[in-house]
């Protein structure tokens, strides 16, 4: 009895964890599938978080926060880059791409991240279709994925922005401080990863809003592995979020 009673209890828990996502195909113009995972918030709620990968991960790495958003009644979606995780096909396959010779390979990666801002544009609309009027949506960026939420947070309405191991060029923190820096945001690095966090420090210098946070780490740890270094790293972004996208 006791180990149909535990059974029980595992697969009623796992019914519950899977319930709070679900795994959508978003079309983009040129008809290429992006595959995404939809975490449901509060019915007709008022906030929503998209986020966006890392380029050696894939969406999967937000699956604990998607879960801790939704639990909070906010809705969030997690994206995989065209030719990454699932939003692959012949044409667009980041693993493939990597095996070519050095030229080749910078010139198909180059045709490929050129409709990443198009592309996370859809995601955002899914998410906006999904708040009532006058909802808030913030983005979060792990590495690669920063460039896109800037891009992002200057064309559409974007409430709150995170930079998670998010090394900038000089003219995205240029960006940045013109039309972003009032704005909270949240920036996350470890002390040894090189730009990682000598362009978090110039993000974190910029930011104007008084509930921009800046969350250091000591290593080199880049994205993904810091939530294993710090497990309670998940909740806190999902605090800070909820927080400021709150009315």
């Amino acid at each position: 009895m006791k180990k149909i009673s535990k059974a029980v209890v595992i697969s009623t828990l796992l019914a519950s964890f899977a319930s709070l996502s679900t795994e959508i195909t978003l079309t983009s113009q040129d008809n290429f599938n992006l595959k995404a995972d939809y975490f449901k918030g509060q019915e007709k709620g008022t906030r929503a978080v998209l986020m966006l990968h890392q380029c050696n991960f894939n969406r999967s790495m937000y699956d604990n926060m998607g879960e801790q958003l939704a639990k909070k009644g906010i809705h969030a979606l997690s994206l995989d880059f065209r030719g990454y995780g699932e939003s692959i096909n012949e044409e667009y396959n980041d693993k493939e791409i990597q095996a070519l010779p050095q030229q080749e390979r910078r010139e198909k990666w180059r045709a490929m991240a050129v409709h990443w801002p198009s592309d996370v544009k859809i995601a955002y609309d899914y998410l906006k279709g999904k708040l009532s009027k006058g909802g808030t949506i913030g983005v979060i960026g792990a590495s690669c994925g920063g460039h896109q939420a800037i891009t992002l947070a200057e064309n559409e309405a974007v409430t709150a922005i995170g930079f998670f191991s998010s090394a900038q060029w000089d003219e995205n923190i240029a960006r940045y401080k013109t039309s972003l820096a009032t704005k909270p945001t949240l920036i996350i690095a470890a002390e040894e990863d090189d730009k990682t966090f000598t362009s978090a420090q110039a993000l974190f210098v910029a930011a104007q809003h008084p509930q921009s946070k800046m969350i250091s780490f000591k290593g080199k740890d880049h994205g993904y592995p810091l939530f294993e270094l710090d497990k309670n790293l998940n909740e806190t972004m999902v605090d800070w979020f909820a927080n400021q996208l709150a009315k």
